[in-house]
Parts: structure tokens; C-alpha cells; sequence
């Protein structure tokens, strides 16, 4: 039976837990509830008795029992709703024990105008101790120590439905849960993609720290490390949807750190049985309750393996191929014997647009490049412009064949040389080229274009000592952005330079990407992010070739190894010169 009316319904799906939900059944009748309430339980495929069990449980309000084939989380949760009258949505899991005054925390926070709430949920103290329930301890006292610091500001990994009020029409404008991302029962990312669709639509979604439920705890080890593949898989499909999630996910899940590198890249493609024979010892001891130090943090590696190897399964997370970069430099008719190879005419860049354009490029920006390194998927034959040293030609021969084509373009600033020219080429008896200053550069970011750093003065990196090296890598961040200019973490090494130690130097100064100048095709990994290829694109550079080599880059395997080698020579002589001081 249901009570038309009600304030709140609360849904709860479940699948193969009779015990456990029959204690969360058994909280919700002491629930504090000045208003009528409804309980309505989807029962997802359980072959438990689950069905006939909550049906004998005394309740205080109404209850409905559903059952329904196995469909996966958001197919039960989906139901649950569709059966619900009340005016507000509460969607609990089945393992959660609910303090007596969470409605009435739930609903202060959505009388406050909040079009739904995610409350706080401690482990139920009653959780066996073993090495997961230890992290899953820290991970909502983490969570809610941040939660409380920042006033609710909800991350990702926030977007929870283990405890979820939400108004019903607001769940409906939205459409529900998408039950693609559980279908045959699979676990993850519905939760996630339903509540990033509310933010996206404009929804106020606000933490409520005291509405409450304990989250009863009882996952094994193997358990666990299902649902993290199964996780995996979940949010391949995820970012096919939501491609702008792919950086903050891979920040989550430690994509960027010296271990989450490795793991991304080797375990999906590391043998099955040789994955389960390195990973046994370590989830033997996790059965049998270790959890020490060693054994949590080799566990928290086969649980990120396995979330990599899910990925991987579900296709990854891009197209496969990576997106073309061409460098450019001056877009105007310069006749000078140093720099007028690197001055492209303004007619023949728009050729050159025009030809790519027919050959069936994607445009891409810079944000979508950024999360393409994270691994959100391109569309097919992506390709970013980028402009180095800032020319102030760019603003009236470059930025309107741009805006008439709708393309995106990245400008590398010389921060030493805002509104100054190229100190560094005529001091080589270059002519001297005006640079954009910062209304004029203002005045591009209010276009579309995206600012980056080209170093501090364009000094050759590779012959710096690490003092200055230093400092012309973190001068352009924070010296450009002291002066107002939206500066996105991306450097385009000056003369294309870089080794093995300026590399590492613009990982640490805090750079996301960084572009040298080599005609190869780009390659993953961390060497892929922080010299990221590009062509470079000469005044002799024919749209017919330019096309074949956006379309087929080069490689030069050869050029490469010979910059390492140099590089490589050049730290063993600043060594030696070092001891011999």
C-alpha cells in the first residue's frame, strides 16, 4: 500500500542482502517524522527470500515491496521512484542504519531552497575491522572534515547516492538514473552521472552534515576488487558522456602520480594469469584481516589495477588517436633572413585553414586537449593551434580568419616581453617584431583564445643552471597571472630545447602539459605530456604538405635520442664541474 500525500518516500533498492537490509529496515521505524512518510523497497533480482522478509517487517508508514528482474542500481532506483508519491525523494542503499533525526536534517536543508542533499555516512561501528573498512573509515572522515571546511563545496567523488534526497520533480525534469551504466547488474558511475547532470542543469545540490546514516560494511576483499573493475568499465562510459570529467577523475583515481602512470599503463595489458598470480598473496592476507601498512598500500595498487584493466575493457576512454598540434609563430609577411622562414603570410594561412578544414579536421581547444591527456576521447583528425612568442600580427591577420571559422587558438607568451618585442632574435640580428601587450591579449582571451607560457625571457632551458631554470618556468604563471591574464598551465619549450631535467623541472613548476617542436607522432605517457610534439609551420609550408603531415606526421626517432643524449652530456658536465669546485 501507499499513502498519497507523502512529504517524503524513501526508496531502497537492494540485491541479494536480506539480513543486512532487514537492519536497515528496522532503523528506518524509528525514524523522527512530523509529516507522512513512505517506504517503498525494490527488490533487484534477490533469490534470498529478501522479498517476503521486508514484507513481514512492522513499519510506522506505508510500504511497498517491488520486485523486479536484476537490473543493476539505477534500473531499482529508477523503479523505486516511478512507485513514489510523496513531494521529496530519499534514496537509501541497503546497507545504511538511519539515525532517528534524518528527515528532518534532509528536510531543513532542501526548505532552505537546496533542490537536493547528500548527508554524512560514518561506518556503522558494529562493521567488521579489517583493512577495507579501515579505509573506508578515513575516507568519509576525510570527506566530511572537507565538507565542513569548504561549506558544502561537493567533488566528484561527492556524487553519491548512498544517501540522496532529491525533489521529485527535479528528478524527473532530469530524467533519473541512466540505467545504461548497470545493465545486467553492473556497479558504478549512475550515481555520479545523475548527480553531474544536476549541477550541469543548474540544480543546488548542498552537503547536510547532519542528516546521518551508518553505513553497514560487510564487502569482502574479492568483492571489492569486483566492483572496482566493474567501476572502471562504468566510467569508460562515463566520459564518453561527460568528457570534461576526464581530469578530475584521472586526478582521483592517482592517474599523475610515479605508481598510477605505471599501473594505468601495464596493467591493462599485463596477462591475466600473471595479474592474478602477483595479486594473490596480497588479497590472501587481506581475507585473512591483515592490514598493516604494507599490506594496505599493496592492496590499494591491485584495487587501482583492476579499476585500469576495467577501463581498458570498456574501450578506454579515447578514439586512440591523439590530436595533431601545429606551431606557428609570426602570421605576417615578413622578408628577413633570421626569423622569415617562421613568418607565415596571412593568405597562405588561410589556405591552410581552409585545406585542413577540407580534409575533415576537428578543431579542438585547449581544455579539451588538456583532458585528452587524461584520457577523455578526440573527435577523429583533432587538431590544436597554438602561436608562439605572442606576435602582435596575430590579433588583426590570425584572430579573424579564426573567429569566421569558429577555431580555437593558443597563444605561448614571452612574459618577460608583454607589449615589448623578440629581444631574443634580434639580438641575432632579427628584425624587430612588435608583441601583443596585455589589452591586446585581454582582448584575445575574450575571443576564445587560450594563454600559455613560452618561459620567462626565451632563454635556451637545456643551458640554464637550476636557479634560473627555475625561474623561467615559474614566472610566466604566476607573473602573468598577477597582471590578469587567464594563463592556463601549458609551456611550449623556447627553441623546441628541452631533456630529462627540464622536464621534470616543468612537471614540479606546476605546468599540466608542455609542447616542443618535434615532427613525430605524439606518444602517451609522461614523455608524451611534457614534450608533446608538434609541426612546426614555415612560410615554405604548402597547404598540400601541411595536410599530409597533420594527416601522417613524421617521426624522428633519431632527433630524439640525440636531444636525450645531449641532455644526458650535459648534466654529467655540470656534475663534474660541481665536484671539481
Amino acid at each position: 500500500m501507499t499513502l498519497s500525500g507523502a512529504r517524503f518516500s524513501i526508496v531502497v533498492p537492494t540485491h541479494q542482502r536480506r539480513d543486512v537490509l532487514l537492519e536497515s529496515l528496522a532503523s528506518l521505524a524509528r525514524l523522527e517524522a512530523p509529516w507522512p512518510v513512505e517506504l517503498v523497497v525494490v527488490v533487484d533480482g534477490s533469490t534470498d527470500g529478501t522479498a517476503d522478509a521486508a514484507r513481514a517487517v512492522a513499519l510506522p508508514f506505508p510500504l511497498t515491496v517491488v520486485e523486479q528482474p536484476n537490473r543493476g542500481a539505477a534500473a531499482a532506483r529508477n523503479t523505486g521512484a516511478a512507485r513514489a508519491t510523496g513531494e521529496f525523494l530519499l534514496f537509501l542503499d541497503d546497507d545504511m542504519v538511519a539515525d532517528p533525526r534524518l528527515l528532518l536534517e534532509h528536510d531543513a536543508v532542501l526548505g532552505r531552497g537546496a533542490d537536493a542533499a547528500v548527508g554524512h555516512i560514518p561506518l556503522h561501528p558494529d562493521s567488521p575491522r579489517t583493512l577495507l573498512t579501515r579505509g573506508v573509515e578515513r575516507w568519509v572522515r576525510l570527506r566530511h572534515e572537507r565538507l565542513l571546511r569548504t561549506q558544502g563545496q561537493l567533488a566528484l567523488g561527492d556524487l553519491l547516492t548512498g544517501q540522496l534526497s532529491v525533489r521529485a520533480d527535479v528528478f524527473r525534469q532530469a530524467g533519473g538514473f541512466d540505467e545504461t551504466f548497470n545493465v545486467d547488474g553492473a556497479f558504478g558511475a549512475e550515481d555520479t552521472d545523475f548527480l553531474h547532470r544536476l549541477l550541469a542543469g543548474g540544480a543546488v545540490v548542498r552537503y547536510a552534515a547532519g542528516a546521518i546514516t551508518w553505513q553497514r560494511y560487510v564487502v569482502t576483499p574479492d568483492q571489492y576488487l569486483r566492483q572496482w573493475r566493474q567501476g572502471g568499465r562504468a566510467d569508460a562510459a562515463l566520459l564518453r558522456k561527460h568528457p570534461a570529467l576526464a581530469g578530475t577523475l584521472a586526478k582521483q583515481h592517482g592517474a599523475r602520480t610515479v605508481t598510477g602512470r605505471l599501473l594505468r599503463r601495464w596493467a591493462p595489458v599485463l596477462p591475466s594469469g600473471v595479474a592474478r598470480a602477483l595479486a594473490a598473496p596480497v588479497v590472501a592476507r587481506a581475507r585473512r584481516g591483515a592490514a598493516d601498512v604494507p599490506t594496505r598500500w599493496a592492496f590499494a595498487r591491485v584495487r587501482d589495477a583492476q579499476y585500469w584493466r576495467g577501463l581498458a575493457e570498456a574501450g578506454g576512454l579515447g578514439t586512440g588517436d591523439p590530436a595533431v598540434v601545429l606551431a606557428y609563430h609570426a602570421v605576417e609577411d615578413v622578408d628577413d633572413p633570421v626569423i622569415g622562414d617562421w613568418c607565415v603570410a596571412p593568405d597562405l594561412f588561410e589556405r591552410h585553414l581552409d585545406a585542413l578544414a577540407d580534409a575533415g579536421v576537428s578543431w579542438i581547444g585547449l581544455d579539451q586537449f588538456l583532458a585528452a591527456l587524461d584520457g577523455a576521447p578526440l573527435p577523429e583528425r583533432a587538431v590544436l593551434l597554438t602561436f608562439d612568442d605572442g606576435y602582435a600580427g596575430l590579433l588583426a591577420h590570425a584572430a579573424p580568419f579564426l573567429q569566421r571559422r569558429g577555431i580555437p587558438g593558443v597563444v605561448l607568451l614571452v612574459s618577460d616581453q608583454i607589449g615589448g618585442w623578440n629581444e631574443w632574435d634580434a639580438r641575432r640580428g632579427a628584425a624587430k617584431l612588435p608583441l601583443l601587450g596585455l589589452a591586446e591579449l585581454h582582448e584575445l582571451a575574450g575571443r576564445g583564445w587560450s594563454l600559455g607560457a613560452h618561459s620567462h625571457t626565451h632563454a635556451h632551458l637545456t643551458q640554464t643552471d637550476d636557479a634560473r631554470l627555475r625561474r623561467e618556468l615559474t614566472e610566466p604563471l604566476a607573473g602573468l597571472r598577477a597582471r590578469g591574464l587567464p594563463v592556463a598551465p601549458v609551456l611550449a619549450y623556447p627553441h623546441g630545447e628541452h631533456d630529462a631535467r627540464v622536464r621534470a623541472a616543468t612537471r614540479r613548476a606546476g605546468y599540466a602539459a608542455a609542447f616542443a617542436l618535434e615532427g613525430r607522432r605524439p606518444s602517451g605517457g609522461v614523455r608524451g605530456r611534457f614534450a608533446y610534439p608538434r609541426l612546426e609551420v614555415r612560410r615554405d609550408t604548402t597547404p598540400a604538405a601541411l595536410v599530409a603531415a597533420v594527416l601522417r606526421p613524421p617521426r624522428h626517432p633519431a632527433r630524439e635520442a640525440e636531444r636525450e643524449l645531449r641532455g644526458v652530456a650535459r648534466g654529467v658536465l655540470r656534475a663534474v664541474g660541481r665536484v671539481r669546485r
